[in-house]
Formats: C-alpha cells, structure tokens, sequence
C-alpha cells in the first residue's frame, strides 16, 4: 500500500490567495522534511492548483531529492500571475513530473452536468496534452468533491487515473486513489505517522464504508 499526499503551494502565502486557500500553503522546510519522509516510505507526492511555486520552489527540492510528483493544474489558470505557464509545465514533464488535469476553471463538478463536466475535463484534457506532446491521462478532482455520478462520467471519458480527497492509503493500480491532505498547521510527527502507520482491521473498515458512500464500485475499480 502507497500513500498519496496532497499539496498546494509553498512558501510564503501571496497575497492574491483567498483566506480559505491559506491553510493548504506550507513551509519550504515542511516540504523538505516531508520529502526526507517520502524517501523512507513508500510516498506519491502530488499538488493541485497549478502554482507557480510548483516549478520556482517544488521543482527544484525534488529534483535535488531525487524524487518526482504529480501536478495537477487547471488550465485556464496557465499564463496567468502567479500561477504556471506554458514553458513551465513543459520544463516541469522534461523532469520527469507528471502532469495532470484539475479541469479547466476549477469548479465543483458536483454541481454541473454530465455534458459541462465532459467540457470542462476534455478541453482541460487536450491542452495539456498538446502542451506535453503526450496524452494525460490522470485527472484531481477540484475541491475533492465526487460522488459515483462525477465519478461515472471521468470513467466514460477513458480517464486513466482519479485523485481524489478521501483519505487513506491505496493500491497501486487503484482507479480512485485517495490522498491525505497536508495542512501548514500538521506538525511533522503528524505527517510522519501519516505515512508510516498501517490501519487496523476496524479503521480500514469504516473508512471502506465511507468511501463506498460517495464512490461506490468505483474504488474498487482497477486503473
């Protein structure tokens, strides 16, 4: 079993960022402690939002670690202050990174239509594609917010692999992986016991439970 976290930016908080944002945002030391972390366990780092700190800050610390994460970006974003561009992301795959889709304007598929969240996921989709010179298969979902009908559509669309905000560690080839969040607030031995920690037979029940609430069959699906 792998665990998968969740990130956002690093460094300083901009200005730009709304309040509820903030909290995502950690330090450059937290990030190095958890990449020391990532480097004993078995860890998949990921970040969501397309920050131009993933290439100025995150880049470089996982290259210098050895280390590769996925990068979720939404694409009308891309070009815009303080958020990725085009050359970036291309530098950011030439690095080995993956690059994924957070759809194109980071919105609450639970709230849209099969048809709009198609739109928004395809076009998102074939831009970053083109971008890499390669298809992109993996999608994070914005806010985390899914249930089994978002969750239908993203598998209709022959989307390789889903990211999602249910917590716990998953299989490799899971369809619907699930990732712990990182907060500026955790401290290092909560992130540390994050990844370390094995649940009990009652914990990984209940958490199978809520998951299969939201998600149905679909995380039982392979990628």
């Amino acid at each position: 079993m792998t665990v998968c976290l969740m990130l956002h930016g690093l460094g300083p908080v901009p200005p730009h960022i709304p309040d509820v944002e903030k909290p995502y945002w950690v330090t450059q030391d937290s990030f190095a402690a958890i990449l020391e972390l990532a480097g004993t366990f078995p860890v998949r780092l990921t970040f969501d939002d397309g920050n131009a700190t993933d290439f100025t800050l995150a880049l470089p610390m996982l290259r210098r670690a050895g280390l590769t994460a996925s990068f979720f970006i939404p694409t009308d974003r891309i070009g815009k202050p303080h958020y990725l561009g085009e050359d970036e992301i291309g530098e950011m795959h030439a690095a080995g990174m993956e690059i994924g889709s957070h759809g194109c304007a980071h919105m609450d598929w639970i709230g849209l239509s099969d048809a709009e969240i198609a739109h928004d996921v395809m076009h998102s989709i074939e831009r970053l594609s083109r971008l890499i010179g390669e298809p992109v298969r993996s999608v994070a979902v914005p806010f985390g917010r899914c249930d089994r009908r978002v969750l239908r559509v993203l598998r209709s669309l022959g989307v390789g692999r889903v990211y999602t905000s249910f917590a716990g560690p998953e299989a490799e080839n899971a369809w619907l992986v699930r990732r712990f969040c990182i907060k500026a607030e955790m401290s290092l031995d909560i992130v540390r016991d994050i990844v370390s920690r094995t649940p009990d037979a009652a914990e990984a029940a209940l958490n199978f439970l809520r998951i299969w609430r939201h998600a149905g069959n679909a995380m039982l699906w392979e990628a």
